[in-house]
């Protein structure tokens, strides 16, 4: 095992692909339902042809004719044209020829041809081929583009091609791509549209499920051992063994991210890319040669062909570095095939994990030489409460649109199956991440696998709801389950199947959903402005350009801005929904942490606009709105993001113009700050000599250990374990501080008010109660009786509330409702939360969470009233009497002695340290059975406790001004004065007092 010493950038590097333990992947796949049927893949299509059928034109060998539409219309081009002549379009199938790659219509008479296209221009029977007819002046005719005779084997060709009438409610068929030009211009006509499908025109292939190669380090860290599933998601489509025509080019690395997601919710973000190498033929069986093409049935070879296979590389790290990844990849491949060279490509590996320092504040950007030619940048990840994400909402906005992207939500938020779909693997994981961080505060409960391995697909039939990625190609083998809601990516087009067509953006409430489409559609044309191509297309560009600081900020800035809009909608349904939490008030039932008795859903309902009551229905019916309210209800590790969230809901609410600014990034990402890391060291050899030239690579080599250079210690045994940072003896606790916007809310209120006197010497006070609450747990650990002192600080916390500062503090309330939870106290609790509603506060999901914790797991007070109970109250009647006596009898001293008002540790029902001298035995025996039996109004009876430490506990005077308190009121020779002073005097802060008596203590 290998010692954790903090955030790394990078835990793993791997290699996966053919190993000589894998299995064909058909075997490895297995469907448990019915409604996964195997699609038979189809060939690529070669040639297409226009036939007019009025003039007896019959379709050609070998071809098929589009007679119907997908919904069995008639696929005339003319289609209800009066004079027009019917035309059809038919294609042919083949492998004999390089396959057609895009389809197009031609407006003749105000286009010219894109370079690279052919047009249609006669029929097989040699008319011309317009499609509006032969005596139009406008004529409209179909082009096409071929492959290359030495296409790459990933290239995209067309596998299938349809003709709609969207005027009879027809749309482009799942994974098709409509040509947005109406083929049918006759007056009468109506307006028909060509579509076409592209896929992968791959040949005699044969897949494998991918294995682990090699790996660094050998060794697992403590905190983070290496997935074994982490193979099949660097080659989700499987290991592969192809056959390639000999003229055939290699094609460019493809790039892929994916995320892998624990039992305990943590993420792990990966970077690949892909690439083949030769593979031996030397190493094939004869079933293999078989299946690839290289030996016919009756036995001869074919040697005109080359044996390929797929290969990755990957970077495993708890921190989405991708740009960074992505850059360091490629330089590892073209190192690979480049050389030779001095340093072995295992050196830049190691130097790459250890030598490059994780961005921090002080250090907001490292910029990395990885050679005179490359280099990368690691910047910061934004210090957010949001969730940590993979995800890039630019990317999610430019692919689908504001429409579809709101539609998108619809699904996330009423918890639909969703299957997004794309060719470019890197786009899968960048739409999904920002998928799932758009529906924040929810969080997705179900399955959630952003890049679906082949072999994992049988995912798609869960019976729950589920988000999963996965490669378009998994459409040309297996047709999905009917009520999955398919996304696909590269045609921007989305298949519902029955009842779950109406399920769309328009459903969402009106004025929420307007300033959001408004804001997206801005932005999504600042994104066509910005980018003239898309920036994650797949492949990789080699030559490796230095990043483009300007746009990249930019790029990030709308990034941001895209989240901040579907945070400011969400705030903005969700507004209000804090005063339907119904607090545990009283000793808790079995029921009472269902999410019936945490949230008055049917009130909730009511307060929401009418006309969108099936959307709210939808959503409160779902399994993370109902983990939401429990996670607002009680303690969670989301407890800070919910706080965060509280605060975007105030904001919205309070904000009329629309312009406020939900998210904010601090300071250290405006800094320049950059540190530089310089490439590994080449070895100096005496006399100046050059070092030789030693490495060289025909692929990607095997690794080899004893080339890592390891840092010193970097091998550690377990048993040197070092300790967590939370078990840590003198570490502070951190449930007893602000959260990060509660002190920006501090800074702000502190600027606001430093220039009024006034306002500021209120503001010093507000932060002095804050403090002393701060270090209030402190005090009462070292307390012999825990109980008064909570109702010390709960007297506090009434004289605090008598200033009516504003803004009240929250975190004072919520320190004390932690200390209620800790010491057994829920009744105190309930009173706290009560002082809270009459201050206006309205508790955030930190201090409401450590309410119901308090309420729920503290014993509370027995109901009925046992003997223990009667004698308790007849002590009590004979204590206060008691005090009378002795106050008429010690008359003359009073003025001389500081009466703690039954307010400080010594107070409720202790000695005074002059009588604890003197020895008063008979008052100390009453002293020490109090303290043994625990007794006081929080231990009574629910309805004794309810009238407060004042009502409960006689006032007991003493000499001693070392307390955590200082009355207000002043002493004279009167009693009934100093009584009833000392009745109304509430404490105030002296901190350097409560020292002291905890020294005493």
């Amino acid at each position: 095992m290998i010692e954790d010493k903090g955030p790394r950038v990078a835990d793993y590097f791997v290699v996966a692909g053919l190993t000589d333990v894998s299995k064909p992947l058909e075997e490895e796949i297995h469907f448990n339902d019915a409604c996964h049927k195997v699609a038979k893949p189809k060939e690529p299509i070669t040639d297409v042809s226009v036939i007019i059928k009025s003039l007896g034109e019959e379709v050609p060998r070998d071809y098929i004719c589009i007679d119907v539409t997908p919904t069995g219309l008639s696929a005339d081009l003319n289609n209800g044209s009066l004079v027009g002549p019917q035309i059809y379009l038919c294609y042919r199938r083949g492998r004999d020829k390089p396959p057609l790659t895009d389809l197009g219509v031609l407006y003749d008479w105000k286009e010219r041809l894109k370079q690279g296209c052919e047009i249609i221009q006669s029929t097989p029977y040699g008319r011309p081929a317009n499609i509006s007819g032969s005596t139009s002046s406008q004529r409209i005719y179909i082009t096409y583009r071929r492959a290359s005779e030495n296409m790459t084997q990933n290239t995209l060709a067309v596998t299938d091609i349809c003709i709609i009438i969207p005027s009879k409610g027809e749309s482009p068929p799942h994974t098709f791509c409509k040509v947005d030009k109406n083929l049918n211009n006759s007056m009468w006509g109506s307006a028909v549209y060509l579509c076409y499908k592209k896929s992968v025109a791959k040949t005699n292939t044969i897949s494998y499920k991918a294995g682990l190669i090699c790996r660094y380090p050998q060794e697992d860290y403590e905190s983070f051992s290496l997935p074994e599933s982490v193979p099949l998601f660097c080659l989700p489509m499987g290991a592969t063994i192809e056959c390639w025509p000999s003229n055939s080019k290699y094609p460019l690395p493809v790039f892929s991210t994916f995320v892998l997601t624990g039992a305990s919710a943590e993420k792990v973000y990966g970077a690949a890319i892909q690439f083949y190498e030769p593979y031996s033929e030397e190493n094939l069986t004869e079933k293999q040669r078989l299946l690839l093409g290289l030996t016919s049935a009756d036995g001869k070879s074919d040697s005109s062909k080359t044996i390929h296979t797929n290969k990755c590389i990957c970077l495993l790290s708890h921190w989405p570095f991708f740009d960074a990844f992505r850059k360091f990849l490629t330089f590892l491949y073209r190192y690979s095939i480049s050389g030779p060279h001095v340093l072995p490509i295992e050196k830049h590996i190691s130097h790459f994990m250890h030598k490059v320092p994780f961005p921090s504040p002080q250090r907001p950007r490292i910029l990395v030489q990885l050679s005179p030619h490359d280099n990368l940048i690691l910047s910061q990840p934004v210090s957010s409460p949001l969730p940590l994400s993979g995800g890039k909402f630019s990317t999610l906005l430019q692919n689908l649109g504001p429409e579809n992207a709101v539609t998108l939500l619809v699904f996330a938020v009423t918890e639909h199956k969703i299957l997004i779909h794309s060719l470019r693997p890197s786009v899968l994981t960048s739409v999904t991440e920002a998928l799932v961080s758009m529906i924040f505060p929810f969080h997705w409960p179900c399955p959630y696998v952003p890049l679906c391995p082949l072999a994992l697909a049988d995912v798609l039939s869960a019976p729950c709801p589920f988000i999963v990625g996965i490669d378009s190609r998994y459409f040309d083998l297996y047709d999905p389950p009917p009520d999955v809601s398919c996304v696909d990516v590269d045609t921007n087009t989305i298949s519902q199947i029955g009842d779950k067509k109406n399920v769309a953006w328009k459903i969402l409430p009106k004025k929420p959903c307007k300033n959001l489409m408004n804001t997206l559609n801005n932005l999504h044309q600042q994104l066509a402005k910005l980018q003239q191509r898309p920036r994650d297309d797949g492949l990789m560009d080699l030559a490796m350009n230095d990043y483009d600081f300007n746009s990249g900020k930019r790029l990030h800035m709308i990034d941001l801005e895209i989240q901040e809009a579907f945070l400011f909608f969400m705030a903005s349904i969700l507004k209000g929904y804090r005063s339907y939490l119904r607090p545990i008030t009283q000793a808790p039932s079995e029921t009472a942490t269902d999410a019936a008795s945490l949230f008055a859903l049917q009130a909730f309902l009511r307060s929401r606009d009418r006309s969108h009551q099936k959307f709210y229905n939808m959503m409160t019916k779902t399994q993370m709105f109902i983990r939401f309210i429990e996670e607002c209800s009680f303690v969670s590790d989301k407890d800070a993001s919910l706080a965060f969230f509280d605060d975007c809901v105030d904001k919205v609410d309070m904000d009329k113009s629309g312009e406020v600014r939900l998210i904010e990034l601090d300071e250290s990402f405006k800094s320049e700050h950059t540190v530089f890391v310089t490439p590994p060291e080449i070895p100096h050899l005496p006399n100046g000599e050059e070092p030789p030239l030693q490495y060289s690579y025909n692929g990607f080599p095997v690794l080899r250990n004893n080339l890592f250079e390891r840092p010193e210690g970097f091998l550690q045994a377990k048993k040197n374990k070092l300790p967590s940072k939370s078990s840590s003896p003198n570490s502070p606790s951190p449930m007893f501080r602000r959260t990060k916007q509660e002190i920006k809310s501090a800074h702000k209120i502190a600027k606001r008010y430093s220039s009024i006197p006034q306002m500021w010497s209120r503001c010093l006070l507000r932060h002095c109660y804050g403090l002393w609450f701060i270090c209030l747990p402190a005090y009462v650990k070292v307390c012999h009786s825990k109980v008064r002192a909570l109702k010390t600080a709960y007297d506090v916390l009434k004289k605090m509330q008598s200033k009516k500062m504003d803004p009240p503090d929250e975190v004072c309330y919520r320190i004390l409702m932690q200390l209620c939870g800790q010491y057994d106290q829920p009744v105190l609790a309930v009173r706290v939360l009560f002082e809270m509603q009459k201050a206006g506060i309205d508790p955030n999901a930190i201090t409401y969470g450590y309410y119901n914790k308090a309420v729920l797991e503290s014993t509370w007070p027995s109901r009925s009233r046992s003997g223990y109970f009667l004698w308790t109250k007849v002590r009590n009647v004979v204590l206060g009497v008691t005090q009378f006596k002795r106050a008429l009898k010690k008359h003359a001293h009073l003025s001389q002695t500081t009466l703690s008002g039954g307010q400080s540790d010594l107070g409720y029902n202790s000695l005074s340290k002059d009588e604890v001298r003197r020895g008063d035995t008979s008052t100390e025996d009453i002293q020490e059975e109090k303290d043994k039996k625990g007794s006081d109004c929080s231990s009574l009876s629910e309805s004794e406790s309810a009238k407060g430490s004042a009502d409960c506990l006689p006032k007991l005077s003493y000499q001693n001004s070392s307390s955590i308190v200082r009355l207000t009121g002043t002493s004279n020779n009167s009693a009934d004065k100093i009584s009833g002073e000392s009745m109304e005097s509430t404490p105030e802060l002296l901190l350097i007092s409560s020292l002291e008596d905890t020294n005493e203590t």
